[in-house]
């Protein structure tokens, strides 16, 4: 935390990123590992995003508590986005090497077809147009009120109902084109 503070000049402005810091890492780190499912990983994404935070400072200090968080959350889960994208493109393996890691056996646990399941239903949300995306993010995930999104992204609450409403659509669209009754 030291190290983001340092990066203000005023100590007012420190002392209000320490207040920040203070209120949003727990939920940040909560943010990170809902898209990492790794702790370690969860932390960095949650360093990346205070470093953010911290050079775009004078963008939300001052603003309301929703507007703030909402920020906050957009980072937090872009960056664990981007770490997730890194590990994707490093652990990606191709499809012949599968074939070669079979053990033999042809029973498939629940479990791992439930995972596989949550896999693709979050692929296909990722796959959905940012404002769509967002939109389910920040009132499933963060569990942020229709009223607290309008506010954060200045939209009217009847326009993000509508965009909730439209995301679920596509979304539904998406899994029953992949093979997954909604």
């Amino acid at each position: 935390m030291i190290a983001f503070a340092a990066m203000l000049d005023e100590a007012e402005d420190k002392a209000a990123f320490e207040d920040i810091y203070n209120a949003y890492k727990s939920k940040m780190l909560a943010v990170a590992y809902n898209v990492l499912g790794n702790y370690h990983d969860s932390e960095e994404a949650v360093s990346q995003a205070f470093f953010t935070v911290a050079k775009s400072f004078g963008k939300i200090n001052g603003r309301c508590r929703p507007e703030q968080e909402a920020y906050i959350n957009i980072v937090t889960k872009n960056a664990a986005l981007d770490i997730y994208r890194k590990k994707k493109s490093e652990n990606s393996v191709a499809i012949e090497d599968v074939a070669d890691m079979s053990d033999g056996r042809d029973d498939v646990s629940d479990e791992a077809l439930s995972d596989f399941g949550y896999n693709r239903v979050v692929e296909a949300i990722r796959s959905l147009p940012e404002k769509y995306a967002e939109a389910l993010y920040m009132f499933n995930v963060t569990g942020l009120s229709i009223r607290e999104i309008a506010d954060a992204v200045s939209e009217s609450e009847a326009t993000v109902k509508k965009r909730l409403q439209r995301a679920r659509c596509k979304l539904r669209e998406l899994l029953e084109a992949e093979g997954i009754r909604v």
